[in-house]
Order: structure tokens, then C-alpha cells, then sequence
């Protein structure tokens, strides 16, 4: 008997965590956004890049009032960053600018400096390997040397754009 209240324990506790963690994943929203747009940012957070490349049109035409400033740089740069991971380079290059530059804004706009972060970083480094990927040697170089700009930036991450920086200097 005491090891069937066990077990019932146990399993009835496995419940609760489970619906916890539930309820915990749903409240995780960062970005104050239609659901459309939370779907896919999480497919973005997911990898799920066809999902991503699917959807983010579809939230691009949406009008978000005042909260638009907040998820549309990321729809951007997520719709973006998922071309580029599906070479489509040429696609991507258009979403990944205005992401950045959109980002840059909404920073500024809340009294934020200049300086870019290690996320806009990352994003102008895949800005710059489509520049490279579609031969646009010297707009890649230009992104690349903003990376290299980007405060406390990770020597690994400057180390490979270094590089690429002189594979591209080779080529021209």
C-alpha cells in the first residue's frame, strides 16, 4: 500500500511540475507582440527557419500601433538571418538592413548610445557574409568592420572576421 501512495505521490507531483513549467513557458513572452508574431519568433528561436521564412511576411504587413517598434526589428532581422541559413542571400540582405537599422532606432529612441550590441553584432556579421555571398566585397568588408567596432566583442568573433576580412581583401 505505502508503495502505491508513493507512486501516486510521485506521478501527481510529475503533474504539477509538468503544468509549471507549462504555465512558465507561456509567460516567457519578452516582446509585447501579436501571436502571430510570438509564433514566429519562436519558431526563429527554435531554428525552424522554413517556419520563420514562411510566417515573417505575413507579420511584416501586420500594423502594430505603438508596439510595432518593439517586435518588427526582430521579425527583420529573423526573417533575415533565416534566408541567409537557407542560402538566400539576396533576400536576406534587404530584411537584415532594416532590422539593424530599425534596432538602432528603437535603442536610440530609449536613450540608448551608438554603440552596437553583441545581438546587432551577430546580425551584422550575417549582413556581411550575404554582402560577400552575393559579391558585394566592399558593403561586406563595411559590416564587417563594424563587428570588429562592436565594444567588448568576443576575441573568437573577432578573429574569424579578421579573416574574412582578408579573404576578401585577396579576392578583389
Amino acid at each position: 500500500m505505502t508503495i502505491f501512495i508513493s507512486i501516486l505521490i510521485a506521478v501527481l507531483a510529475g503533474g504539477v511540475w509538468a503544468l509549471s513549467l507549462r504555465r512558465l513557458r507561456q509567460r516567457r513572452q519578452l516582446i509585447a507582440a501579436p501571436k502571430q508574431v510570438s509564433r514566429t519568433l519562436r519558431a526563429y528561436t527554435g531554428g525552424r527557419w522554413d517556419a520563420v521564412i514562411a510566417r515573417a511576411p505575413g507579420c511584416l504587413t501586420l500594423s502594430g500601433g505603438a508596439d510595432d517598434g518593439e517586435w518588427r526589428p526582430a521579425v527583420e532581422l529573423a526573417f533575415g538571418h533565416s534566408l541567409v541559413q537557407r542560402d538566400r542571400c539576396a533576400e536576406a540582405i534587404a530584411h537584415l538592413e532594416r532590422g539593424l537599422l530599425l534596432q538602432s532606432a528603437r535603442r536610440q529612441a530609449h536613450g540608448g548610445d551608438g554603440s552596437p550590441t553583441a545581438a546587432e553584432a551577430k546580425m551584422r556579421h550575417m549582413l556581411g557574409y550575404a554582402y560577400a555571398a552575393t559579391y558585394q566585397a566592399s558593403a561586406a568588408i563595411r559590416e564587417y568592420r563594424r563587428v570588429l567596432a562592436t565594444p567588448g566583442l568576443d576575441p573568437a568573433i573577432g578573429t574569424r572576421v579578421t579573416a574574412a576580412i582578408a579573404a576578401l581583401d585577396q579576392s578583389d
